[in-house]
């Protein structure tokens, strides 16, 4: 199993640096960890996300859960990669961001196959992490986007990569 667990921050001046302090007490989970915030030349977001790959330990990923739930101020979302396939989404969550985690098994043409729909939809991927990963024993690969653009074609991305093998999708979106 794989945990992806989303954090909203909705002030991030006043929430951050109590979230910082759980994540940082809780490092030992976080295998992976990106941040981001919206920020021009002429705005600076409250607003901030955070989101954590995390090491499947049950017991105390629900703590570290636990434990950022009791703050005032932040959302959580999860997604658990298993082997099971998620059903397609026949309309989008509405919410200002989109997160879409993919988890590819390791097959050469698989993973040349989501690369090229990724390129297709590039227009719409505003954010791209990937992380290497073992799925029940085997080579995968995580890939964690945040979607932005025109729903209709962030549909289309979701229902194209669930249709395919050895692919699992999920998403998150606040």
């Amino acid at each position: 199993m794989i945990k992806v667990l989303g954090i909203k921050i909705i002030d991030r001046i006043k929430e951050a640096g109590l979230t910082q302090e759980i994540l940082s007490k809780h490092a030992d989970l976080i295998t992976t960890r990106l941040g981001f915030h919206e920020v021009t030349d002429e705005i600076c977001s409250r607003e901030a996300y955070i989101i954590a790959h995390l090491r499947d330990k049950n017991n105390d990923t629900d703590k570290l859960k636990s434990e950022l739930q009791t703050l005032g101020g932040i959302e959580l979302r999860e997604m658990v990669f298993t082997t099971e396939k998620e059903p397609v989404n026949k309309e989008s969550a509405i919410g200002n961001v989109e997160i879409l985690g993919i988890l590819v098994e390791r097959d050469k043409n698989t993973v040349l196959a989501v690369q090229k729909i990724l390129t297709s939809f590039g227009c719409n991927i505003r954010t791209r992490l990937g992380v290497n990963e073992q799925f029940f024993g085997q080579a995968a690969g995580l890939i964690i986007l945040e979607l932005k653009g025109d729903n209709s074609q962030r549909l289309l991305l979701e229902k194209d990569l669930k249709s395919m093998n050895n692919v699992h999708v999920r998403t998150m979106v606040f």
